[in-house]
C-alpha cells in the first residue's frame, strides 16, 4: 500500500446577512410582508430566505413561506434585543460581521462568474461524450471493501498500514491500535467520483489497498470487483452538460481571478512566524511595515 490520496473536501458555508440602517435604503423596494419593531420585512427578503429551502413534493408553498417568515421575525426580534444591550458594538460582533461580509462577497463573486458560463450546445455535449468513453460508453463501477476509522492522534501511525495486503490485516491493526472503525461494502462510480481519485485508482495494481485521509476520519479501500455499465441517453447528456460547465467555470476562474489573486498574494506582508511555508527556491516574503 504505497499511495496515500488526500481527499478534497468541499465545504459548504452558510450565508449570514446583516443589515444596518445605512444599508436599508439600498435594498430593493418590495411588498411588505411583516413589520418588526417598526422595520419592514419585504417579499424580497423572504424570497432570499427561501432560496435554500427544498420544498418536498406536494408541499404547500404558502405554509412554508409563513414558517420561514416566523424564523425571520424571531431572528429580528432577538437581534433588536441584542442591539439594545450594545452587543453590536462589541469586538466579537465586529469581527464576525466583517467575516460574514467577506464570506458573502466571495460567494457572490463565484456566483457571478458561474452565471456567466454559457450552457453547452447539443453538439458540445455529444462531442464531450464521444471524447470521454471512460465516463460514458465504457463507464466502470468498482465494488470496494471499505473500512472507515478515526484518525490516529499521530498521523505517522498510518505508515504501519502500508505493508498490508489484505483488509483483514488492516482490521487487525486497528484493533491493536484501539481505533474505532466500521467495515462495510462501498461503490465507486467513475462517472460521479472525484476525477483525481479515479485516475489514481485506475493506476493501482490489482488488489492494492489505498487509503484516503481527510476530515476527522480515514478510509482504507480495496477493489474487489468491477463492472461496466454504459451511461447513455438523458443521464449521459445531463452529466456531460454538468462536467462541461464545471470545466468552463474552472477555466474562467483561472483566467479572470487567478492572476489578480496571485498579484494580491504576492503583495501580502506577514509578521514574523505567520507567513506560509515557502516552496524551495522561492524568494523571501517582504517584511511587514513597522
Amino acid at each position: 500500500m504505497k499511495k496515500l490520496y488526500m481527499g478534497v473536501l468541499l465545504v459548504g458555508t452558510a450565508l449570514v446577512a446583516g443589515c444596518g440602517k445605512g444599508n436599508d435604503a439600498q435594498l430593493e423596494k418590495g411588498q411588505v410582508v411583516a413589520t418588526v419593531g417598526g422595520k419592514d420585512v419585504t417579499i424580497h427578503e423572504l424570497n432570499a430566505e427561501l432560496q435554500g429551502v427544498q420544498l418536498p413534493a406536494g408541499a404547500d408553498r404558502k405554509q412554508t413561506e409563513q414558517a420561514v417568515l416566523q424564523q425571520v421575525v424571531q431572528r429580528k426580534i432577538l437581534a433588536d434585543i441584542a442591539r439594545e444591550r450594545g452587543l453590536d458594538k462589541t469586538p466579537m460582533f465586529l469581527i464576525q460581521q466583517k467575516r460574514a461580509e467577506e464570506t458573502l462577497l466571495a460567494q457572490l463573486l463565484q456566483r457571478q462568474l458561474a452565471s456567466s458560463v454559457k450552457q453547452p450546445t447539443a453538439q458540445e455535449v455529444q462531442t464531450f461524450i464521444a471524447q470521454n468513453p471512460d465516463l460514458f460508453a465504457e463507464r466502470k463501477i468498482f465494488n470496494i471493501d471499505q473500512i472507515q476509522f478515526e484518525t490516529p492522534k499521530d498521523p505517522r501511525a498510518l505508515l504501519a498500514y502500508q505493508p498490508f495486503k489484505t483488509m483483514a490485516e488492516v482490521e487487525a491493526q486497528l484493533k491493536k491500535d484501539g481505533l474505532r472503525y466500521r467495515r462495510a461494502p462501498a461503490v465507486l462510480d467513475v462517472a460521479t467520483a472525484n476525477p483525481e481519485l479515479v485516475q489514481r485508482v485506475l493506476k493501482l495494481p490489482a488488489g492494492e489497498i489505498f487509503i484516503i485521509p481527510g476530515g476527522g476520519a480515514v478510509i482504507a479501500n480495496q477493489i474487489i470487483g468491477q463492472r461496466v455499465e454504459p451511461l447513455a441517453g438523458d443521464q449521459a447528456n445531463q452529466l456531460a452538460t454538468s462536467l462541461i460547465q464545471q470545466r468552463k467555470f474552472a477555466d474562467l476562474t483561472k483566467r479572470d481571478l487567478e492572476p489578480k489573486v496571485k498579484k494580491a498574494r504576492d503583495e501580502v506582508k506577514y509578521q514574523g512566524g505567520y507567513a506560509p511555508p515557502k516552496p524551495a527556491g522561492a524568494p523571501a516574503a517582504a517584511p511587514a511595515a513597522k
